[in-house]
């Protein structure tokens, strides 16, 4: 198993009991990517949120970098006044990618072994049915390939006689029957470019997969309301470009899964803008830290004790009040260590001996 594929056995079990509500492969893919996407549409408002947020945030700390620029200790101390002061939380949109991203690669894992994942069949037997394949119908299938599990099941399908000693009957039956049919393709099979009509039909969820991909990407920066700069900008693409070289290089049941998971994404960001408009979020945001900084320079009354004992009402800001506290704790510290140390009353002592 590749290791960032250990959701697959949970998702096995998951498009297992689909399956046999619906015993359609092409539409178990289908219904599984709208429940995982409806399971995870919680923390997609969350990050959808935080994105809004950032959105808002990204002008005021660009204004401190270029504020603090020769003074890079400086910068990084303002840019922690300022997460303090709004809790901005850098990482808080970042869950819901990686899972994301593990979704895909346990999606692809199943896509790889439906034997395994779907129809329960163990390990070892499948092992055993590659030997069966290679020895008595002259196959040349390795346990190793990736794709095997789906020449076995239409090896099986073929001749399932040959598989008899194997695999039960029940087990026949379910592997014979294993419907990969979708729109009049076969899911299991992998794309190729070759000028048949076979060919070129499989060919077409692929290259959907490509055009919802570039669509969702597109929709979901307009959306966010942020402009990712960089290295951040060719990250996005580069990982949605691996997710389509994927969808040319395995069978053809995961570009389904893609196409249309990049479908629900596109919905979905128009449904999280209704939520939380980037602009809205933005205008409450500088509403809120406008109004916590009018605070701080709001005047306030306090007493004050004069060196003289005098007692006199003065009128200070909270910056004021808060560098008074500090002032008055050092002078508490100040007045304590001069108590516990008695070394300048010893010293005065001497002092007066050497005088007389």
């Amino acid at each position: 198993m590749n290791i960032l594929g250990f959701l697959a056995p949970i998702f096995g079990v998951v498009m297992e009991w689909i399956y046999k509500l619906v015993p359609s492969y092409g539409w178990t893919l289908i219904i599984f990517t709208v429940l995982t996407k409806l399971l995870m549409f919680p923390l997609s408002v969350k990050q959808q949120k935080s994105t809004a947020k950032m959105a808002a945030y990204n002008p005021m700390i660009q204004e401190i970098q270029k504020k603090w620029a020769n003074d890079k200790q400086r910068q990084q101390e303002e840019l922690l006044k300022f997460q303090e002061e709004t809790g901005m939380s850098m990482t808080a949109g970042c869950l819901p990618v990686l899972l994301n991203f593990l979704v895909i690669f346990g999606i692809i894992e199943v896509v790889y072994r439906p034997l395994q994942y779907i129809l329960r069949i163990p390990h070892d037997m499948i092992t055993q049915a590659v030997e069966v394949a290679n020895n008595s119908l002259g196959m040349n299938l390795s346990a190793a390939n990736f794709i095997v599990q789906n020449h076995l099941i239409n090896a099986v399908k073929d001749s399932p006689d040959v598989f008899s000693q194997l695999f039960s009957a029940e087990q026949i039956n379910a592997i014979t029957s294993f419907n990969f049919q979708f729109c009049g393709l076969d899911l299991s099979q992998m794309p190729r470019f070759a000028f048949d009509a076979a060919s070129l039909g499989l060919l077409v969820i692929p290259l959907l997969s490509v055009v919802t991909m570039i669509l969702s990407q597109v929709a979901m920066t307009k959306m966010s309301g942020t402009e990712l700069q960089g290295s951040m900008k060719w990250m996005t693409w580069i990982t949605s470009l691996l997710f389509v070289y994927y969808g040319f290089t395995v069978p053809v049941g995961f570009s389904l899964y893609y196409t249309v998971s990049n479908i629900l994404m596109m919905v979905q960001s128009i449904v999280l803008k209704k939520m939380y408009d980037p602009a809205v979020i933005t205008k409450q945001i500088q509403e809120e830290i406008e109004q916590k900084r009018a605070e701080k320079k709001k005047k306030k009354q306090i007493e004050v004790t004069s060196e003289t004992g005098e007692k006199k009402v003065k009128e200070v800001s909270e910056a004021e009040l808060a560098r008074m506290r500090l002032a008055y704790a050092r002078q508490l510290d100040e007045a304590r260590y001069k108590e516990d140390d008695p070394k300048p009353a010893e010293d005065a002592a001497d002092a007066k001996k050497k005088k007389k």
